[in-house]
């Protein structure tokens, strides 16, 4: 009785230690994929909306004043730095089978604005994502100035969710015009007029009209 009693503990023992690599497991999944919600992405706020398209605001990650935005080249901080990779990342991830392309462009003429475009194509390059197409000129007629996204109808989400990963780099307002000549899955982000900077590097312009 003795005997039967300490084997009986010693599989209890065995068992239990044979769960320890399996929480571990659980507990790694949940750190390298628990925190994959797009919830928890900085959301556009939707401040008008017609069959033509979207009018949206960005969040501001920076607490600076409004006064306080400068058109000085202003470098993004290493926490809105990762935060955009790893926002990109998730996308590629997620919709790795759409193989969606957002193509940048910004208005020449201005050295910060030709930064921004190159720190927004270089993040989408990252992950294949998009790129910088400052040689193909817009072929419609745009305001003079702002944030414009010409995509599908269809690829409405996807455009949010592609605002929402930018948008440490990012604020303030921006259109989203629908447009039937694009191929599926293909953006195109439009950059006009001054951009201004706050402490974190995260730039906005005036308002687009759609």
């Amino acid at each position: 009785m003795v005997n039967d009693a300490y084997i009986e503990h010693n599989k209890t023992k065995r068992q239990a230690w044979l769960l320890v690599p399996i929480l571990f497991v659980i507990i790694l999944l949940i750190a390298l994929f628990g925190d994959r919600d797009n919830d928890k992405l900085l959301q556009p706020k939707l401040l008008e909306s017609s069959p033509a398209g979207l009018l949206l605001e960005l969040p501001n990650v920076s607490t600076t004043k409004a006064g306080d935005w400068k058109t000085q080249w202003k470098p993004s901080s290493d926490i809105a730095r990762q935060q955009v990779l790893q926002s990109l990342s998730e996308y590629a991830a997620d919709y790795k089978q759409l193989r969606t392309q957002l193509e940048v462009w910004a208005e020449p003429g201005s050295t910060s604005r030709d930064q921004l475009v190159q720190r927004i194509g270089s993040a989408l390059e990252r992950y294949d994502l998009g790129e910088v197409k400052q040689e193909a000129n817009p072929a419609v007629i745009l305001p003079a100035k702002g944030i414009l996204l010409i995509c599908a109808a269809a690829d409405k989400e996807l455009a949010l969710r592609m605002l929402a990963a930018l948008t440490p780099y990012i604020s303030g307002e921006v259109s989203i015009r629908f447009e039937t000549n694009l191929a599926a899955q293909t953006m195109r982000l439009y950059l006009f007029g001054t951009p201004y900077f706050n402490d974190q590097g995260q730039a906005k312009f005036d308002r687009v009209d759609i």
